[in-house]
């Protein structure tokens, strides 16, 4: 099995005989895991004698306190990825539309379950935004539009009034439309769709723990709908203990964390901007992005072996469709580290000019 995503520290510490990488790979926040949290996963150690509530009771009534909605509306996992498979196999579309690039795990999932793809291409002359365009492959012979805002590995939203759009498309159709939203809260203007659950039962939005409260070895995410009868439908697509007591008593526990998420946004917004002017001053092509990783394209195209040879991870984005050679992600962490990922990147670029005598830029 090749391991495709962002965040493998342990085959670095295999291959680098334990020791400890700067993971830029993978977009977790950088201020680590809130103290509340930690503790409530601590003290919830005792209460592993018994199995986990498979309601997930607390826990969705503590997500129905936040967004204003009934418990049922709500449905948690074992990370949003398995929120997502459990959709795809309960849904079981036979026709459904994707873009590209964007995460790799919904084509898989769709694979899955033997449905026809239409691939809606995001334009490099673009920024790889998300466009009116995609209003036209919307169309009856769809069964499902899934769509990640912001994008992954983009970092690109899409426009309030260009998802609105959107959503009133697939409500002329009948098209379930699936809104991954795992890294929405780390906008510093995020624009919410809750509002439009309540006026099109065939939304669902698709939410994580993982990122935000830096918990992705915990395994919670969630998706909330009005549409109840899929929300039960979820519980059977799968077995029943998929939340562990310690992932329940984390999620409760960081719901409770007021103001956590919007000052992460305002220190990762100020951040972004610098980091993403070292990287063009690098001589990369940045692509621009609302939250906490940057997509950049460069010739350099040995950059992550380089930079792993020098204790740093960054995310090789060569396997993801409408991509190649020459596109990295790396995460937005704090100054110290911004900091060292620049120097290091800087004497790659000076060694491969010595080397080779070649220029870096796009």
């Amino acid at each position: 099995m090749q391991y495709t995503h962002g965040g493998d520290v342990y085959g670095y510490r295999m291959a680098f005989g334990g020791r400890e990488p700067l993971d830029f790979s993978a977009n977790i926040n950088p201020r680590g895991i809130p103290e509340p949290v930690r503790t409530a996963m601590h003290q919830a150690i005792e209460d592993c004698i018994h199995y986990p509530d498979p309601e997930c009771r607390a826990l969705r009534a503590a997500l129905a306190a936040r967004w204003g909605m009934p418990a049922s509306s709500f449905f948690c996992g074992n990370g949003a990825a398995e929120v997502l498979y459990r959709l795809i196999h309960t849904l079981k579309p036979r026709a459904a539309c994707i873009t590209a690039p964007t995460f790799g795990e919904y084509e898989q999932a769709l694979t899955g379950v033997g449905c026809s793809i239409q691939i809606h291409s995001l334009h490099k002359e673009e920024d790889f935004a998300l466009t009116d365009r995609i209003l036209e492959a919307i169309t009856p012979e769809l069964d499902l539009v899934l769509l990640c805002s912001p994008n992954n590995p983009t970092g690109a939203a899409v426009s309030p009034d260009l998802m609105a759009r959107i959503i009133e498309r697939c409500r002329k159709y009948g098209v379930w439309l699936i809104v991954d939203a795992c890294f929405a809260d780390f906008m510093t203007a995020p624009f919410s769709l809750e509002p439009h659950l309540g006026a099109y039962e065939r939304l669902v939005l698709l939410h994580a723990f993982t990122k935000m409260y830096a918990v992705p070895g915990v395994r919670l995410g969630y998706c909330m709908s009005a549409n109840t009868a899929l929300m039960d439908s979820l519980h059977e697509a799968g077995q029943p203990w998929n939340v562990s007591v310690i992932a329940q008593a984390c999620g409760t526990a960081a719901l409770s964390c007021a103001g956590w998420e919007q000052e992460t946004a305002a220190a990762i917004a100020e951040q972004r901007t610098w980091l993403s002017e070292q990287l063009r001053a690098c001589g990369f092509r940045v692509y621009p992005s609302t939250v906490n990783y940057i997509l950049f394209e460069t010739t350099c195209l040995t950059l992550r072996e380089r930079l792993l040879a020098r204790g740093i991870m960054i995310r090789g984005c060569e396997n993801y469709r409408g991509l190649g050679q020459g596109y990295f992600r790396v995460a937005v962490k704090n100054e110290a580290d911004n900091r060292t990922l620049i120097r290091a990147i800087q004497e790659v670029l000076t060694d491969g000019k010595s080397d080779h005598g070649a220029g870096h830029g796009v």
